[in-house]
């Protein structure tokens, strides 16, 4: 047992609209644009992941077909997600191992994500390659991230500003309550959050 234990490595992952980030061995292992690069006529067919296929984004050649699979902070096309999620993957390891590990996986996902999009997001990692998948929201993420103690009874208000619709929930004895959910880009918060 202790054998194939050796051969499970732990990453933790942040899908996000704009950005997907992915954490191993307590440091960012990767940090590139959510969108892939993909072959018109064999849509299996991965040319570029990340900042490469950021570069081809709307000005490719007729026969390549960029796509952001998530939308909003879930997965929006189920197959190009899986894609991209095994792409970023192989990008941990630039070389490749000579026994390639299983990944045991933490994922972070939105607070007002339905039961549907939590089983895309983990047939997706599964598909990708993963042994496990954790499912973690991203407001505990974020508060586990900074410290704070969620077992201690007080409330603590996240504000998590990424590329998907606002979630401004208050986190309680590890419950999550008033989620609430205001769909506006990140970029138009800067001014009401930040007056000179």
């Amino acid at each position: 047992m202790g054998l194939f234990n050796w051969f499970t490595q732990e990453i933790a992952m942040d899908l996000g609209t704009a950005n997907t980030l992915i954490i191993h061995n307590e440091e960012v292992a990767v940090n590139e644009p959510s969108i892939v690069a993909l072959n018109r006529n064999n849509p299996k067919e991965v040319l570029a992941v990340g900042k490469r296929a950021l570069m081809m984004h709307e000005k490719t050649h007729e026969s390549i077909r960029t796509v952001r699979p998530l939308k909003d902070g879930v997965i929006a096309d189920f197959n190009a997600a899986e894609l991209m999620i095994r792409e970023l993957i192989k990008l941990v390891y630039p070389k490749k191992p000579l026994f390639p590990p299983s990944w045991r996986m933490m994922i972070c996902i939105p607070s007002s994500i339905t039961e549907v999009e939590k089983r895309a997001v983990r047939d997706s990692a599964e598909q990708a390659g993963a042994k496990e998948v954790y499912l973690i929201h991203e407001p505990m993420a974020a508060a586990l991230g900074i410290g704070i103690d969620v077992e201690e009874p007080v409330g603590n208000m996240i504000i998590d500003i990424g590329g998907e619709p606002r979630a401004l929930p208050l986190l309680h004895w590890r419950v999550l309550y008033a989620i609430k959910v205001y769909v506006l880009p990140a970029m138009s918060l800067l001014p009401i959050l930040w007056r000179p």
